[in-house]
């Protein structure tokens, strides 16, 4: 298999956290409400209700004796064995679909990655070693051929010539039993991406025409130069298209509820709010993998109860959290923990059809309110992202990242907007017209899980010295999709929550987030604007900054990987002043898996089912 290293990513140095004060006013209350309701957790019993179909089971003995990281790599694999633990960790929840095609939400693409192929998947990247822990690096650098053979034939700078596997066949279930599949299906399958996914923005403003040469062979045409191709068209799980066969495609609702594609996992049933059941696609193009028979993804977020599964042997890992990593050594001694710098981008977004942040003076206000070092102190215990802001306006990508309070200097002036500087902030809020402070509604969900929304209170608790009162308000989540997600926010709030959770590159974020050509960009007044109207001239919203959209088109067309590093530092200089949206910290990850699971090889994002399932095993003693 040919693998590329794609121009883009590289590594970043970690550095240790210095040592900080926490012990202002804010950081005393929020930790007496945070370790109260701790301690209620604790003594809380676990229940099982709607898991006992799935075999979960509930709380078990502690252990309180710590324990050091293990290495997973075994040479001879091990055939067999049911993966079981929760789909997404403390973000798990209920897919509202099966169908990713037509699906916003994390919750359906990630499921997708079990049973679907992409043109292209992710090989492991860059790992550094942080406080005896394996930290798994933002490396999307390294791309590899899924459903084609290899990465394509690049002609020139704008077409892209693939070639599918001779071996590639979708599962073998009515209607499709086990036929090849042809260029003409992932044709099919990318128009429909294109006309109906959510997330085809980035698709529709790079992509000139897709061409089937063969029932093998496809040429897909760019309508310009776009440096992060690879990673953001051919290979993205967060936003790029899946092969889905026509017969299951173009039933929307049989899709939403069965999936039937040529990846390395057979779907075998969903019990909605229980599990989501594959098992092993035995006619994978890459057999014998995956070395397991099945993988169960079990439907629960609820911390204890994952801890409790976890610690009875019930569950064989799961995606953890930041502020529950030193309880989770201690009680799990035996576990293989990995962590790695915060890859979800999120913050403070708004509606600049409304006070009271169509006023750039609030929006900085607001970011420089926010303490990042003392809630990274306070959060971050893995400490992978190595203290300072956490996340810029491009996450914490390796080389393209600069961190504004660590290193300053390179930053540039633009700086002072990440640092803490209650005074200032005071200053800029009176001098917008609100020298008495807001009283703000925070938008967002509580389907995020309890480490989001430790972020979620921290934010809230830190800016309120500078005046800003918050109340946090978790919606329900479809809702919340529907309205404060795509900026149909009110006046005097805004919304709070990670935006995406899977971006491949940095561009990912700028277009998908923050581009007024993007349909689901996270600022209102909602809806795309079209490329030939922008800038337009006076308006209060990223529509109307014509230096940011010509910077971003700029580094987007630059094939140069080290001068594209440099402009998408000057974006995040840019963004620092204008605050289209306020980044929040960003704290490290967090993973556990038991000492019988082995082969781990992670890599961020969305494509576990296919970039990481598929290579582990089981060696549980008997």
């Amino acid at each position: 298999m040919r693998s590329a290293r794609v121009p883009g990513a590289g590594k970043a140095a970690i550095v240790k956290e210095a040592a900080m004060a926490t012990d202002s006013d804010y950081w005393s209350r929020f930790w007496r409400t945070r370790l109260s309701r701790r301690r209620l957790l604790q003594t809380s019993a676990v229940t099982a209700a709607g898991l006992a179909a799935a075999g979960v089971v509930g709380c078990g003995g502690d252990n309180e004796k710590q324990g050091a990281p293990t290495a997973t790599a075994v040479s001879s694999p091990k055939a067999g064995g049911t993966f079981r633990g929760p789909l997404v960790g403390l973000s798990t929840g209920n897919p509202p679909s099966l169908d990713p095609q037509r699906q916003l939400t994390f919750l359906a693409q990630i499921p997708a990655a079990y049973h679907y192929s992409r043109l292209l998947k992710f090989a492991p990247g860059a790992t550094k070693d942080v406080e005896g822990v394996k930290s798994v690096q933002i490396d999307f650098s390294n791309v590899e051929g899924d459903a084609c053979a290899t990465v394509p034939e690049v002609v020139d700078g704008t077409t892209f010539n693939f070639k599918l596997r001779d071996n590639l066949k979708f599962h073998n279930i009515a209607p499709v039993n086990g036929r090849a599949v042809t260029a003409d299906d992932v044709k099919h399958s990318i128009d429909i991406f294109a006309a109906e996914s959510p997330n085809r923005g980035n698709w529709l403003a790079q992509v000139a025409s897709v061409e089937v040469v063969d029932p093998k062979t496809f040429t897909i045409k760019l309508k310009q130069p776009f440096g992060p191709a690879f990673q953001v068209l051919f290979a993205n799980n967060d936003g790029g298209p899946w092969v889905i066969p026509a017969e299951l495609l173009d039933n929307k609702d049989q899709v939403g509820k069965q999936a039937i594609g040529s990846g390395p996992w057979i779907f075998d049933s969903w019990q909605p709010n229980v599990v989501i059941k594959w098992r092993k696609n035995p006619d994978y193009y890459d057999a014998p993998k995956p070395y397991m028979d099945g993988f169960e993804g079990l439907l629960t977020a609820d911390p204890e109860q994952i801890l409790a599964n976890l610690k009875n042997e019930t569950f064989d890992g799961s995606l953890g959290s930041s502020d529950l990593w030193t309880r989770w050594r201690s009680e799990l001694p035996q576990g293989q923990f990995f962590t790695g710098p915060e890859h979800v981008w999120g913050g403070a977004y708004f509606n600049f059809a409304n006070p009271p942040f169509n006023d750039v003076r609030v929006r900085q206000a607001l970011s420089m309110a926010i303490d990042r070092p003392g809630i990274l102190s306070a959060l971050d215990q893995p400490k992978a992202t190595g203290g300072g802001s956490g996340i810029t306006h491009v996450s914490q990508y390796d080389r393209f990242w600069v961190d504004p309070i660590k290193d300053a200097s390179t930053f540039g002036p633009n700086a002072k907007y990440y640092k803490r500087d209650v005074a200032a902030a005071k200053a800029l809020l009176a001098a917008a017209g609100y020298p008495n402070g807001l009283d703000l509604t925070a938008k967002s969900s509580n389907v995020y899980g309890p480490g989001f929304k430790s972020q979620m209170d921290a934010v809230a608790s830190s800016a309120a010295e500078a005046g800003f009162r918050i109340t946090l308000d978790l919606g329900e989540y479809a809702g919340y999709l529907q309205t404060t997600f795509l900026g149909d926010i009110p006046e005097n709030s805004f919304g709070l929550a990670p935006l995406t959770g899977s971006p491949i590159d940095p561009h990912n974020i700028f277009f998908t987030v923050f581009h007024p050509s993007s349909g689901r960009h996270n600022w209102g007044p909602k809806g795309a604007v079209a490329a030939a109207d922008l800038p337009k001239t006076g308006d209060p919203s990223p529509a109307g900054d014509g230096a940011l959209i010509a910077l971003w088109t700029k580094q987007a067309q630059e094939l140069d990987a080290d001068k594209r590093v440099e402009l998408v530092r000057d974006v995040q200089r840019t963004m620092a002043e204008s605050m289209w949206l306020v980044p929040w910290t960003g704290v490290s990850t967090a993973y556990v898996y038991q000492p019988w699971v082995k082969n781990i090889k992670l890599i961020r994002g969305y494509g576990f089912g296919v970039e990481t399932a598929v290579d582990m095993y089981l060696d549980k003693p008997a």
